[in-house]
């Protein structure tokens, strides 16, 4: 008798946790699918460069104004995207977040001119804005802040699944069907699934009573968490790491490796699978063996940074055409960095207070896109002044501003590092 009485209560408690358990990873995982699917539209247009080139009929400079508006556009809603992450709540967010990229990659598809595919990229990184933020907050409500760092990474690997079908399946996809037909089919399972998220994404558990009658000023949150020597060090972290992926990935991989490195379309589509599988990888092992260790956190980012800034000084001082297994570890590098830029979101959450996380992660996710901004004009104007010399020579001249900004921002992390424990 008195055994059932203790069992019965424990044995209630144990399925409400599973349950509460299968809720949580339910909730977070349509909006990861829902992330994953905003990395495929963001790096898109990095395996399909070529063929835009030819449809818009567009010289490489103006291709990279295509991307530097679509990540522009992005940046500039970070913290918007943040603030509204803690205010309206991921659901609202996510889900108006999807009808934008389907709208914008059906406007891509059936545009022929530069107007409307600016226009339709443009509407992609106003989608996309609102993903990753919002998808850290659900993990922030639903998930333990011991497994925060985790979720994260996992996030990332979403992240890095769509970019997986952004790369070899896209590049046929072009191939076999056709441009309008591969972004017009894009663009409807992307509405499909903005009807998934907002049937099956809640915002938090259960009701939270609020602590305060009116909300927090947006002033005071930002300025607090701009404030913390944990935010500062993430940006940097997310400047160096994410920026230098998103230079090969969102744009300037494909024409490099065919125009300046002699490899064919396949060929390409296989070596940018390898770089997005580093990032896969590189995922995988922050959140499993880094994350919520602060110190070894950043010796581990800060190594990383540093090898990222030697790929980049190899990509820029080899005098030829780069062999093929120098190749393949720059870009395994440069995806296991990518990676790694997870672990920012990390150092953010454990620097603020679980209300200000949506506001924190959007002024950290800045720090990637603001680099990836100034990278793809850089790049584009450098290719332009260059535009006389052999394409390795030109790619060469292009890539050393990344190599710059890659070095300036390693610096500044080893600045903002943790300090020795006493």
């Amino acid at each position: 008798m008195f055994g059932t009485v203790v069992s019965t209560p424990l044995a209630g408690e144990q399925a409400d946790h599973h349950r509460s358990s299968r809720v949580s990873w339910l909730v977070w995982g349509v909006g990861a699918i829902c992330y994953c699917a905003a990395l495929f539209h963001r790096a898109s247009l990095g395996v399909a460069a070529p063929e835009a080139l030819q449809r818009f009929n567009v010289p490489p400079a103006i291709l990279a104004l295509f991307s530097a508006l679509q990540l522009g556009v992005y940046l500039a809603l970070q913290v918007p995207s943040g603030l509204l992450a803690d205010r309206l709540g991921p659901r609202k967010v996510i889900t108006g977040g999807m009808v934008a990229l389907a709208v914008g990659s059906a406007v891509f598809a059936v545009s022929g001119s530069i107007y409307g595919g600016i226009v339709g990229r443009m509407l992609i990184g106003f989608g996309d804005a609102f993903m990753f933020t919002n998808v850290l907050r659900l993990a922030a409500h639903w998930f333990p802040p011991h497994r925060f760092g985790k979720v994260a990474a996992l996030t990332g690997l979403a992240g890095g699944l769509g970019q997986v079908v952004s790369t070899l399946p896209l590049g046929l996809s072009l191939h076999g069907l056709g441009w309008v037909p591969t972004f017009l089919g894009a663009a409807a399972l992307t509405l499909g699934l903005a009807v998934v998220a907002v049937l099956v994404i809640r915002d938090q558990p259960e009701p939270v009573p609020q602590a305060h009658a009116e909300p927090e000023r947006v002033v005071h949150a930002l300025r607090d968490v701009i404030a913390q020597r944990g935010t500062k060090h993430s940006f940097w972290v997310h400047f160096v790491l994410m920026a230098q992926f998103l230079a090969v990935t969102t744009l300037w991989g494909a024409p490099w490796l065919t125009t300046a490195q002699g490899h064919g379309q396949p060929e390409v589509g296989s070596l940018l699978l390898l770089c997005v599988l580093g990032f896969i990888g590189g995922s995988w092992f922050a959140g499993q063996h880094i994350s919520g260790r602060p110190q070894r956190r950043d010796r581990f980012t800060l190594a990383l940074s540093c090898a990222v800034v030697a790929v980049w000084a190899v990509l820029v001082g080899w005098p030829a055409v780069l062999p093929l297994p120098v190749l393949v570890v720059a870009l395994v590098v440069i995806g296991v960095g990518g990676g790694g830029a997870m672990l920012a979101f990390d150092g953010a959450r454990m620097a603020n207070a679980a209300h200000r996380s949506g506001t924190a992660s959007g002024v950290v996710n800045m720090g990637g896109f603001t680099a990836a901004v100034f990278i793809q004009l850089l790049v584009g104007a450098v290719l332009q002044v260059v535009s006389l010399l052999p394409a390795a020579a030109a790619y060469r001249w292009a890539f050393a501003p990344v190599l710059v900004l890659l070095a300036a921002g390693t610096v500044a992390q080893w600045r903002l590092r943790v300090p020795k424990a006493s």
